[in-house]
């Protein structure tokens, strides 16, 4: 199993920050934050990892933080950087910073037409499938995850907000595509992903 570690951030200037994440309702708030540089599990170490980057202030607002993007950067570490996008200029602009991948939304895209657009402009996209109660805006997220596999997104992330989804529903959208990129960080799951995120500092809902 590889874990790849996740991070709430925001700017301070122009400094990454990131600390423990609360949400009321969807909506996200870190409190003692401090910088990025130094958070001891993202130093550099002897090979180069991966970090992903959840846009606080892009994600509440649902739409793209340029002003974000030109400074979420984390020494030694390959950014996986998680941003609402509308359409495939968003992806243009999205790689211009220091994102090695851009992981979005499916209920921010215009529609489900541009998801190929955004493929063909780069594979190195991710859709993200946020889900509560057991749902992704009202629909049945293996139902998603299947969608944008039969696109050909090699990697799809899906984040279990609340805790509901259980093993048997993991494991359905394993099915549906065998780059899942699984996050559970209210639930601790039975069974072992192939990969994971999993939060540097704590979650609170």
């Amino acid at each position: 199993m590889q874990r790849i570690p996740l991070i709430y951030a925001t700017l301070e200037g122009t400094r990454l920050h990131a600390g423990p994440v609360t949400f009321s309702g969807e909506r996200a708030s870190t409190d003692d934050h401090v910088p990025v540089t130094t958070i001891p599990a993202l130093k550099t170490r002897a090979e180069r990892g991966k970090v992903l980057v959840w846009d606080v202030v892009g994600m509440n607002r649902g739409v793209f933080n340029a002003p974000f993007m030109e400074f979420c950067k984390v020494s030694g570490n390959d950014v996986w950087l998680i941003e609402p996008i509308y359409d495939e200029m968003d992806v243009l602009d999205g790689f211009v910073g220091n994102a090695d991948r851009l992981v979005f939304p499916c209920d921010r895209i215009r529609n489900d037409s541009v998801l190929e657009d955004i493929l063909e402009v780069s594979d190195s996209c991710v859709p993200l499938v946020v889900c509560r109660n057991g749902m992704h805006d009202g629909h049945d997220p293996a139902g998603i995850v299947s969608k944008v596999a039969d696109v050909g997104f090699h990697n799809v992330m899906v984040a279990d907000m609340d805790g509901s989804l259980d093993d048997a529903a993991w494991k359905r959208m394993h099915d549906e595509c065998g780059g899942l990129l699984v996050y559970s960080p209210v639930r601790e799951l039975g069974f072992e992903p192939s990969l994971q995120a999993v939060d540097v500092f704590g979650f609170t809902r």
